[in-house]
């Protein structure tokens, strides 16, 4: 059965690459110091604690999905799963739930920590999870896609860098995109971190600033078979 292949390929990699240094240090220790940062600058986050988990979400799916990429690249290890009777597309789907997974179980505990700092309690828990789950999804896709297209795979992580750093600015996580200049809310929709800060904005906080609950969600499932196809097209270009 396909659905069984996807997730004995998912728990293989998460037993052999949770515990990789690309993976502890940017997917976890990064977002969740980066947390208490701003909860010990600020005290009250409450309009900040929808941007960290989102960052906590990006950092952790991208750096786990490419650290175990670069890996399997790097010491040649794909071949095991592509002479498996396994399709491209079942590989492609592994990769992005364990790395949605990984980067939800971030998310958790980010959120664990924002939760006790917050004036008023999360507005929809389940909510929250959704969004968490679907942005994991979507940024797992990025991360595979650009961990697939560079030629030397140890370069991976610093492109992904060149990505995910300035969308912590642009997407609205750690200051609102309404006190920019208008011009700048284009760079914004431009931003698909945006619609995750703004999904999970609205399950905590029950408003959106610049996008609608719906149509953000939207757009990052659309992210997800965007960047599914297109790793499944690098995939068998590359074997």
């Amino acid at each position: 059965m396909p659905a069984l292949k996807v997730f004995t390929i998912a728990r293989k990699e998460l037993r052999e690459y949770v515990l990789k240094p690309g993976s502890i240090s940017w997917g976890v220790v990064f977002p969740i110091v980066f947390t208490l940062a701003f909860i010990v600058r600020f005290g009250d986050i409450d309009h900040l604690a929808p941007g960290l988990v989102s960052i906590s979400i990006v950092f952790g799916t991208t750096s786990f999905v490419s650290s175990s990429v670069i890996f399997e690249r790097r010491f040649r290890t794909f071949e095991r799963l592509l002479v498996a009777p396994v399709s491209y597309l079942e590989i492609t789907l592994a990769k992005i739930l364990v790395g949605s997974i990984f980067g939800l179980f971030v998310a958790l505990v980010s959120l664990g920590l924002v939760s006790h700092f917050m004036v008023y309690p999360i507005w929809n828990v389940p909510m929250v999870v959704g969004y968490s789950f679907l942005g994991g999804l979507a940024f797992s896709g990025l991360a595979l896609y650009i961990s697939l297209v560079v030629e030397n795979p140890i370069s991976a992580m610093t492109w992904l860098n060149l990505l995910r750093l300035p969308m912590m600015f642009t997407s609205g996580a750690v200051a609102s995109l309404l006190l920019f200049p208008r011009w700048f809310l284009i760079v914004g929709y431009l931003t698909p971190m945006t619609y995750l800060v703004e999904g999970l904005r609205f399950s905590m906080l029950k408003y959106a600033e610049v996008a609608h609950p719906i149509y953000s969600a939207l757009v990052l499932v659309f992210l997800t078979f965007l960047f599914t196809y297109l790793s499944i097209e690098r995939l068998k270009s590359l074997y």
